[in-house]
């Protein structure tokens, strides 16, 4: 059985801005899962930065006294030894969250109970043949796991919760307005008050322009994916960004000064939802209330999720509720909340409050509904191609 408690992590050759960066993954992403403690020997696992002065004598003093230790590398150039995982610097936030995940699992796997025969004393000349085996895991381990990442960064880790605990079901909230997902969310609802024009926002790695009318977001060709997903993974400090009304005449002339390059709003807007909310809800959701899904998602351009075109098929021939949902489509709940927060991050989804009145209404075309959801239902339970 798993441990829920957070697996304590040491640091060894950090520099200040290094450190800085870790209590905030560790206080922000990380939360619940992962604590930094001082002392290597309350450690379970070892972050250790290799490009400090005396990196590599640290490494070999450390080495020797935890051989065993479950250590991630951070350096600029590759690292391939036996038994860490290697994160490259620059620190990506999410390259460093999935090394601490396999660290974590590692852990977990190795403190789950073992018969009798299995059991080896520490004290034993059995160390070093030991470090073998555990090596081949964690490689196996590694591989396995990196066809998985691409979903687990939308979708999170987390396994359903029961519904008859609620207590449970707060590991599924988060707060999107202490994220980026927040401030975008919110220039995009004055952004559709426009009749003309956009909004301007300024503080991150470039200039961007949301036009919600026109579907369009412009930003610098130098900002890519992977600073994004950084941003939208740590708590939001507004204080340096700013939101500016601009004319059309405005934006044309910011869009050649600044060389902004134009893509799909919505597709923007669903990643940066996917990518905050890792498979959550925005705090507050009815986990018990139907979802109504306004119109099909323009999968041809947003993310999909796993499942997403059966859920979507489901919510389009009647509303159910998040749980129910996962329940009639046998799926993980994290599945089925990743692609509610999307859509609703677009304004393509949201939760039904006036339910009672509108099934009241439908109850005379209730029966043609339901021959029309079974057949549905048995297409959608069968084997995908």
């Amino acid at each position: 059985m798993k441990n829920n408690k957070p697996i304590n992590i040491a640091a060894c050759g950090m520099d200040k801005q290094t450190s800085k960066l870790l209590e905030m993954v560790f206080n922000g992403p990380g939360r619940g899962n992962y604590a930094l403690v001082e002392q290597l020997e309350s450690a379970q696992a070892c972050i250790f930065d290799l490009d400090s002065l005396e990196g590599m004598n640290l490494w070999k003093d450390y080495r020797n006294r935890y051989p065993q230790m479950p250590t991630v590398i951070l350096s600029l150039n590759h690292k391939d030894i036996a038994g860490t995982v290697y994160v490259q610097k620059p620190i990506e936030i999410d390259n460093l969250l999935k090394a601490l995940n396999k660290i974590k699992r590692l852990i977990e796997e190795e403190s789950a109970p073992k018969s009798g025969a299995q059991k080896v004393s520490v004290k034993s000349a059995s160390v070093k043949p030991q470090q073998a085996p555990r090596d081949a895991k964690l490689a196996t381990e590694i591989a396995i796991e990196e066809e998985e990442e691409a979903l687990h960064q939308y979708c999170g880790y987390a396994q359903d919760i029961n519904p008859d605990n609620p207590q449970g079901f707060l590991k599924f909230y988060y707060e999107p307005n202490q994220y980026l997902q927040g401030f975008f969310e919110k220039a995009f609802v004055i952004g559709q008050q426009l009749d003309s024009g956009g909004i301007m926002i300024e503080g991150l790695y470039t200039k961007m322009i949301l036009m919600p009318k026109q579907n369009q977001i412009l930003c610098g060709c130098e900002f890519n994916d992977s600073q994004l997903r950084t941003m939208t993974l740590l708590p939001l400090s507004n204080s340096h960004l700013r939101m500016t009304t601009l004319s059309e005449a405005e934006i044309i002339l910011s869009q050649d000064d600044n060389q902004l390059i134009e893509q799909p709003l919505d597709k923007f807007l669903w990643r940066v939802a996917l990518w905050t909310s890792r498979g959550r809800v925005p705090k507050g959701t009815d986990l018990y209330k139907k979802i109504v899904l306004l119109y099909w998602p323009n999968f041809t351009r947003l993310i999909v999720t796993p499942y997403a075109l059966k859920i979507s098929a489901l919510w389009m021939v009647q509303p159910h509720s998040l749980l129910e949902t996962a329940k009639i489509l046998e799926i993980p709940q994290r599945y089925v909340f990743a692609l509610f927060t999307a859509a609703r991050a677009i304004q393509l989804a949201f939760v039904d409050r006036r339910i009672e009145r509108r099934v009241s209404q439908s109850i005379s075309t209730s029966g043609a509904k339901r021959g029309i959801f079974q057949r549905l239902l048995a297409r959608l339970r069968a084997p995908s191609s």
